[in-house]
């Protein structure tokens, strides 16, 4: 089925096609919403509210193209992630001294990492850099575009990925280290 016709079908309020557009985004939503929110029971309410927003509002979608819908509802799924992170005041921006002080240019043995590790890693990491990292890694957008979202500085974007990125290797030199 064409992208046109799942909108189409979506805005006609078609149970079937809604099942279809869900089916067919929610494996690839439910991980987008775990990795700002790190949490089974969480990602699952988020994403009860991210589909009933997306079907409710479909008709002023703008569709610009073919993968512009995917890239609208995870928009509403990481807004309905930051909004819910929000609401229970979990997104905090810290300061920890000891990231702060350590050495970004510290070798890691990329030789023992996986990508499981990396994503334990991640779901560990403090709210707010997970947040940032998470925004501008994974999601590509800027600091400018994060400061808008989050309602934070730019250069408080650009401090938390610099800690979230110090914090990413000091946990995975410490890794390296236990398994010599």
């Amino acid at each position: 089925m064409e992208e046109t016709e799942i909108i189409a079908g979506c805005i006609k309020n078609d149970t079937n096609v809604q099942r279809y557009l869900f089916d067919m985004h929610y494996r690839r939503t439910f991980h987008v919403a775990m990795r700002y929110l790190s949490n089974y029971h969480d990602t699952e309410d988020v994403l009860s509210i991210s589909y009933t927003r997306i079907f409710k509002n479909i008709g002023n979608f703008d569709y610009r193209g073919e993968g512009s819908l995917q890239k609208w509802i995870n928009t509403v799924v990481i807004n309905e992630s930051i909004r819910f992170l929000k609401s229970k005041k979990a997104l905090v921006f810290q300061e920890d001294e000891t990231i702060l002080t350590l050495n970004a240019s510290l070798e890691v043995n990329s030789d023992f990492i996986d990508a499981e590790e990396v994503y334990q890693l991640l779901e560990a990491m403090p709210k707010g850099y997970r947040t940032v990292f998470n925004l501008f890694a994974i999601e590509g957008y800027s600091h400018k575009e994060i400061g808008e979202i989050l309602q934070i500085n730019e250069n408080t974007s650009k401090s938390q990925l610099s800690k979230a990125r110090n914090y990413m290797i000091l946990k995975l030199k410490k890794s390296s280290h236990a398994l010599k």
